[in-house]
């Protein structure tokens, strides 16, 4: 029963499984979201671990040590010593400009009154009952106002400014000036005890007195908050912190003990305390994380989209960043011995471990966003409120290092460049540091320390790479360039059997190799991938060797005792025994592509001439190549060095100008029968090509020196008279070609190949 229902499960589960499998953009969007949470949980994991809920007042839920030694400013005492400083200065003041303008403006309206009164024709008693009702004149009697307005002009002018200044210079002063309502009645009596000792007339100082006592009611000075706050400013300067000093495994506080202000500060500096929301800081973070995977995304759909469909490259780029990401998780909680040295564990997360296999595995401009990303991340992960710049200097040394390290794989040929990206990283990190150390005032220990981490993570980075790269070709079937050049090792089993059982086809595919590869690094195509498919593009004549020209050692042609279509699809059939073998042996898909496209469609243009010879209805299309035709540059380039070697190879007299129309002729040719429609390939490009093919083509097909003749030996004990001069021996070495077949060569002459327009004759026949 048990059983029967886990069967149910199982292939329930499995049907699932393939439903996924068949429905690729539900399988990437499952793995997006698993990412997003991965990388949400591990960037905000420190916002709930660790943490403490606690606030003044309340007790403490357990025993709290300190984690390492540790000075701590004293920052409640701190900011109450500054507060007592600031407070102990007295404010300066200075004159109200508003209220004395003001004052000056009522005393010259008061003159302007009592000149109009005087000049006023009519009784006597009559203008001082009118003047007597505005102010100050209230307060004077008949005979001061009556004496007022019989004084002249001039010492009225006089008395008005001896009054006025008396009055503005006593308001102004900071030290006789009313500061508060408290301080106007003594400035009052001030004033009038100056007016009444000055050389004014009685009624002068009468006036002036009521002016006083009418008008100057309110404070002359106000507070100079500029001056003030300089001051109370320059006081807390000049206070000093008060340090706390703790010592590891010293008690901080007790179970139900009392938080006080003091020991809150504490466990704050030793980022105990969580002081912020912790679900909305998490949020805030998984935005950023949607940003960041949105932004690799986006590049990918706009520049990327061939790696974006593959679905193990996306989850290769993810698994890196997640695998980077918790390794730092750990790194950061390394305890180096001090805040300021565990500041600097961040410095360790080995970042570029993570571009470099992206760039190799990948691409290399996908790694530079990756970089990018990442390296926010790891701010993130050291800092994930962002409140300090130690977040920001860790993402600056992860950004700067992972940018060398894809660089520094990016034209990857052995496993050494591998060991000297790892240099580079360490290189680039300790620049950085130091910068920051420079700029930032860092004590030469953490910097000392800090260069040591740096360097540490730039070969760690290249370990790693080292060490995981095998492993990530494996499970995502993705072939580097290094697992490139371990598949060009001779000793691999399908190129000896190459060699020993076909060595014709075997020096061929070396020649056509050595070809490609400088056809690719012509055009920037990937001359490693070239070079390898050369040496397996062939690799299905293994299975009927003697059935093509280049390995026929004999003078004797099986194809001589065939019919020519039966010739025709041994030919054509080599592609599909070399796909058959190189999955036998799981040859990287690009490989299996080289294979399945180096002939393209094309036709075999030996056999259909032959089988026109007996028949002239024969169909053509038994005679095509299946296909399909190169869809790559790669690709393009080893069926065009393939085409090109073949027919090389039959020329009688391989001069450079000879050699060099024939290459171009087999390009156009190529061209002309629409191979090269399907891969990017232009005409600048060909050009190119054919160049390349040209400049290896005549350094094989160079002229021989002739040796000149040795004199000839006198038997002399054990030695003989030589019949033939070395460069006898040497002329019939190099002729051995035009007298009897090299292993190699090609039975068809030149001119059939010239003959035929449709496509050049290559060397399966």
């Amino acid at each position: 029963m048990k059983n029967r229902k886990f069967k149910r499960v199982w292939e329930g589960l499995s049907s699932r499984i393939d439903w996924l499998r068949h429905h690729t953009n539900w399988l990437r969007a499952i793995v997006g979201v698993m990412y997003f949470l991965l990388f949400t949980v591990l960037l905000s994991s420190s916002l709930f671990v660790s943490k403490l809920h606690l606030e003044v007042g309340e007790p403490s839920p357990q025993l709290i040590t300190a984690q390492w030694s540790k000075d701590i400013d004293d920052k409640v005492k701190y900011a109450q010593d500054q507060d007592a400083a600031a407070k102990a200065v007295q404010p300066v003041y200075k004159p109200d400009d508003d209220y004395l303008t003001l004052l000056t403006k009522d005393l010259d309206k008061a003159f302007v009154t009592l000149r109009a009164a005087a000049a006023t024709p009519g009784d006597e008693s009559v203008r001082v009952s009118k003047l007597k009702q505005t102010q100050p004149f209230t307060a004077l009697s008949d005979g001061i106002l009556a004496s007022l307005m019989k004084t002249s002009p001039d010492v009225l002018s006089a008395a008005q400014k001896i009054g006025g200044d008396i009055i503005l210079s006593s308001a102004r002063n900071v030290n006789s000036g009313a500061r508060t309502d408290v301080d106007v009645a003594p400035l009052q009596k001030l004033t009038i005890l100056d007016i009444n000792q000055s050389a004014l007339q009685d009624d002068a100082k009468a006036f002036f007195q009521a002016f006083v006592e009418q008008e100057v009611i309110r404070p002359t000075l106000i507070v100079d908050d500029q001056t003030t706050d300089k001051l109370r400013a320059a006081a807390r300067a000049l206070v000093k912190v008060d340090i706390i000093s703790y010592k590891a495994n010293q008690k901080i506080v007790g179970p139900g003990d009392i938080v006080t202000t003091q020991i809150y500060q504490v466990l704050d500096a030793y980022g105990l305390i969580n002081t912020l929301n912790t679900w909305k800081g998490a949020s805030g973070i998984a935005l950023m994380v949607l940003i960041g995977i949105g932004i690799i995304l986006a590049y990918l759909y706009q520049y990327k989209r061939d790696i974006l469909r593959l679905t193990n490259r996306s989850v290769l780029i993810g698994l890196t960043m997640l695998l980077v990401l918790a390794m730092g998780r750990g790194v950061i909680s390394l305890n180096l011995g001090g805040a300021d040295f565990n500041s600097l564990s961040g410095v360790l997360i080995p970042v570029a471990w993570a571009t470099m296999t992206v760039a190799i595995l990948v691409d290399v401009d996908v790694a530079l966003i990756v970089s990018v990303v990442l390296a926010f991340f790891v701010a993130v992960l050291v800092d994930p409120t962002l409140s300090t710049s130690l977040g920001l200097q860790t993402g600056i040394v992860a950004l700067f290092g992972g940018f060398v390290g894809v660089y520094s794989v990016s034209h990857l040929s052995q496993r050494s460049d591998l060991a000297r990206a790892g240099l580079f990283v360490s290189a680039m990190n300790v620049v950085v540091i130091s910068a920051i150390a420079l700029s930032t005032g860092m004590r030469l220990m953490v910097w000392v320390v800090g260069l040591i981490l740096g360097i540490v993570n730039g070969v760690a980075s290249s370990f790693l790479t080292v060490g995981a790269l095998h492993w990530f070709e494996s499970g995502f079937r993705i072939t580097s360039s290094v697992g490139l050049l371990e598949l060009s090792n001779p000793n691999r089993p399908l190129l000896k059997r190459l060699l020993m059982e076909a060595p014709g086809t075997y020096h061929h595919s070396i020649l056509v190799g050595n070809l490609a590869e400088a056809a690719a690094e012509a055009v920037g195509a990937d001359a490693t991938l070239v070079r390898v498919g050369s040496m397996y593009h062939d690799i299905g004549k293994i299975k009927r060797p003697y059935f093509f020209s280049e390995n026929q050692f004999t003078q004797d042609n099986p194809h001589d005792k065939i019919a020519p279509t039966l010739s025709a699809l041994i030919i054509t059939s080599h592609v599909k025994d070399g796909l058959e073998l190189a999955k036998d042996n799981n040859l990287p898909q690009q490989i299996q592509d080289i294979i399945a496209q180096h002939h393209g469609d094309g036709l075999v243009s030996f056999f259909y001439h032959k089988a026109l010879e007996e028949n002239d209805e024969v169909p053509e299309e038994a005679f095509h190549y299946e296909g399909p035709k190169p869809q790559t540059k790669e690709a393009a380039l080893v069926a065009l060095a393939d085409s090109v070697e073949a027919a090389v190879r039959s020329m009688k007299q391989p001069t450079p100008g000879r050699v060099e129309g024939f290459v171009r002729k087999i390009v156009k040719d190529k061209l002309n029968d629409e191979q090269l429609d399907q891969c990017d390939l232009t005409f600048q490009d060909l050009d190119r090509i054919a160049m390349a093919f040209v400049r290896v083509l005549t350094g094989i097909f160079h002229s021989r020196v002739e040796y000149p003749e040795l004199p000839a030996m006198r038997e002399n004990g054990n030695s003989v008279t030589s019949k033939k001069s070395q460069a006898e021996i040497s002329q019939e070495n190099a002729d051995g070609s035009e007298k009897k077949k090299l292993p190699g060569s090609s039975e068809t002459p030149a001119s059939v190949i010239l003959d035929d327009q449709k496509a050049p004759v290559t060397d399966d026949k």
